[in-house]
């Protein structure tokens, strides 16, 4: 059992506050490798430009709010292993809900097969939001030294999928070669390919 607690403070150059947050919680690690993490956060920010919290404005100002979660990892060490956080509390000048739950299975020892989803409920002057981030990756290694992996997350509030997809080829001690191509499709309205690339890099190291 580790109990801990933790502080920041950022300022920007004429010494105003920007951020604030002190957070104490505990962690326990089982025997079977499984861990649990509890906190309680207090957090002060200073927006100075308003953007969007789940499509809801978020005005200038300074925001005192608190939240509390809750955390658990089942052992990362056995075939399939699982996580489901569960996170409340205020939220700048409302509310926030949130749930979020994460697997990986090692189908073997050259497939590894992982998927999360995040659930968010928003409460804020300007109204009420619910926003969902779906994610899935597989992994797959040829060999130890070439590997694939491919990951699509689907935003619900921007209704847009991305999708990155890269190959991994060492040819030699600390040196890659990199195949990368990564997509963004909006779904919702009228669809489509918003941004598409490929790139390739490669690394050699030097020894001197």
């Amino acid at each position: 059992m580790e109990p801990y607690l933790e502080a920041e403070r950022f300022t920007d150059l004429d010494g105003t506050l920007v951020t604030r947050r002190l957070e104490g919680g505990l962690n326990v690690t089982f025997l079977s490798g499984a861990t649990l993490r509890a906190t309680v956060a207090d957090r002060f920010e200073e927006v100075r430009d308003e953007f969007p919290a789940g499509g809801l404005p978020v005005p200038p100002g300074g925001y005192d709010f608190r939240e509390g979660s809750v955390r658990f990892q089942s052992s990362a060490g056995r075939p399939f292993s699982g996580s489901v956080a569960v996170t409340g509390g205020s939220f700048f000048a409302g509310d926030r809900q949130s749930l979020g739950a994460a697997f990986r299975w090692l189908v073997s020892p050259r497939l590894a097969v992982q998927g999360s989803a995040d659930y968010n409920r928003i409460e804020l002057p300007a109204g009420r939001a619910n926003s969902s981030v779906y994610a899935g990756r597989i992994k797959y290694g040829f060999s130890t030294r070439a590997f694939a992996a491919v990951n699509v997350q689907y935003n619900e509030v921007t209704e847009q999928m991305v999708t990155y997809a890269r190959f991994n080829f060492i040819h030699g001690p600390l040196s890659d070669f990199f195949l990368v191509l990564t997509e963004r499709r909006q779904l919702g309205g009228d669809g489509g390919v918003l941004d598409r690339a490929v790139t390739a890099k490669v690394t050699r190291l030097l020894s001197f």
